[in-house]
C-alpha cells in the first residue's frame, strides 16, 4: 500500500509542480470542455488506445482517498462537495513525458485512472485485445 501511496504522492506532486492542462469534465457549467457522461467511456477509450500503460486507483470511499493520498500539499475537502457523478480529464508532463488522471467522483466514492508511456509498479498494459474488457470495467466505475 505504500508504494501505491507514493506512486500517487509522485503523480499528484508532478501535476501540480510541472502544471496541468484540463481536458474535459462532465460539468457543464464549466468553461472548460463539456464531455456528457455517456460520452465518457468513448473519451477514456481515447487514452487507453493512446498510451501503453495504466495504473488503476478505483475502489476508495472519499473518506479513504483523501486519507491515502493526503501528503499535506493539496486540500482534497472539495470532494465532498460533488454528490452526483462526475468525470473530470487532466493532462500533465512527469518529466519523462505526459500522463493522463481521470478521475470519477461520485456521492461516496473516487476511481482514478492514470495513462502513462512510463513503466512504474503496478501498471496495467493497455493491450488492444484487452480494449473491450477495459471498456466493460470502466463503465461499471461510473454506475
Amino acid at each position: 500500500m505504500k508504494k501505491i501511496g507514493f506512486l500517487s504522492f509522485f503523480f499528484i506532486l508532478t501535476i501540480s509542480a510541472f502544471g496541468q492542462q484540463f481536458l474535459w469534465s462532465t460539468l457543464s457549467d464549466k468553461e472548460e470542455r463539456f464531455v456528457p457522461i455517456n460520452n465518457v467511456t468513448r473519451e477514456v477509450l481515447e487514452f487507453y488506445d493512446q498510451y501503453e500503460l495504466y495504473l488503476d486507483y478505483s475502489g476508495f470511499s472519499k473518506d479513504r482517498f483523501i486519507e491515502s493520498f493526503d501528503y499535506g500539499f493539496d486540500d482534497w475537502s472539495w470532494l465532498y462537495d460533488i454528490n452526483e457523478l462526475t468525470v473530470f480529464a487532466l493532462r500533465s508532463n512527469s518529466g519523462r513525458g505526459s500522463i493522463v488522471m481521470v478521475m470519477c467522483i461520485s456521492k461516496n466514492n473516487v476511481n482514478t485512472i492514470i495513462f502513462s508511456n512510463n513503466y512504474e509498479p503496478g501498471c496495467i498494459l493497455t493491450y488492444s485485445t484487452d480494449r473491450e474488457k477495459f471498456s466493460n470495467w470502466f463503465r461499471s466505475l461510473l454506475n
